[in-house]
């Protein structure tokens, strides 16, 4: 009876700190960890998530980047952080779906150690190559390829994300070889195309567009669904006779599992409020992001569909590391 009582006793008192917690959240700094180095679209989304919680709720978050094999170093630390509401992370497709598949181990579980607060929306990937590059298509970079196999590598900012999956795609339905040459950021990969040392990459818009604007690469088609509004000249990746390449990757809000469920339906209410807020969404669309709100449950069974799109995919081009 004395040992009952003592156990309703201390479930009453940890019921009512978790309920303080949560009642009196936050009441410190937070962090969102972006598993990408600074200057791309995790990095971009990290920023405008955590000023948009620190202005609403009053607490400062602030952005940590911990970036390295292809999100995996970023999420790992995310699982393993204390499950309290003050570590959240910005997840991509590769990281939480892919990557399952491509990597032979990895240091957390996407289904058990992650829990998704809010999706924050879509982004395409544009390929491009080197202005020197003689191809003004696909079906001309293709020809050139199969002609100078050992003169053309495509880069990407690491092993296992969506821009190496592509590439890999791409030399599946095209029956090219290509090497990977992998980076630590999307920008170094630019960097290198913008030289020529890499002719080839697939990266996201907000990295691409200022290099296509100036003429130092030429976008030669867009791995989405429909074209976009500001490369109105280059046609999908279907319209150039490859299939495979319709869904943009993806970008969400999370946070280690055992995270209260209230906090969790606060983050999911107030990313909600700031992909509404119109300076942000304006910032958002410049940065090639479709914005799309989901609920927590509606984030959790897209990641689901996705893992099952996604397995076939990639255990079809028969990629895995180590």
């Amino acid at each position: 009876m004395i040992y009952k009582l003592l156990f309703f006793t201390l479930l009453f008192l940890n019921i009512s700190f978790v309920q303080a917690q949560i009642q009196d959240y936050p009441n410190r700094i937070g962090k969102i960890i972006a598993p990408y180095a600074p200057g791309g679209t995790v990095d971009t989304l990290a920023r405008e998530i955590a000023q948009a919680f620190s202005i609403s709720l009053g607490k400062s978050f602030i952005v940590e980047n911990k970036p390295g094999a292809g999100g995996n170093v970023g999420l790992a630390a995310i699982a393993k952080a204390p499950k309290d509401g003050y570590t959240l992370g910005i997840g991509a497709a590769n990281m939480l779906i892919t990557n399952r598949f491509v990597y032979q181990s990895l240091p957390f579980d996407t289904l058990k150690d992650f829990i998704p607060i809010a999706f924050i929306g879509r982004v395409p990937f544009v390929l491009v190559i080197n202005r020197n590059v003689k191809a003004e298509n696909i079906k001309e970079l293709i020809t050139l390829i199969k002609l100078k196999q050992d003169l053309f590598n495509y880069g990407s900012s690491g092993i296992g994300n969506t821009g190496h999956l592509y590439g890999e795609l791409l030399k599946s339905k095209a029956g090219i070889d290509m090497q990977h040459i992998p980076f630590k950021s999307s920008g170094e990969a630019i960097q290198e195309v913008v030289s020529g040392r890499i002719q080839i990459q697939f990266g996201t818009p907000i990295e691409l567009m200022p290099h296509i604007t100036k003429g130092t690469i030429k976008a030669l088609a867009v791995a989405g669904p429909q074209k976009l509004n500001y490369l109105p000249a280059v046609p999908t990746m279907s319209e150039s006779g490859y299939t495979g390449f319709d869904s943009p990757t993806w970008f969400g809000v999370i946070a280690p599992t055992g995270t209260p469920k209230e906090i969790i339906s606060l983050l999911n209410l107030e990313t909600k409020k700031a992909l509404s807020t119109p300076s942000i969404k304006t910032r958002l669309d410049q940065a090639g992001v479709e914005t799309q709100y989901m609920t927590t449950d509606q984030f959790a069974s897209f990641m689901q569909d996705e893992i099952s799109r996604w397995e076939n995919i990639v255990r079809s081009s028969d990629l895995k590391i180590n």
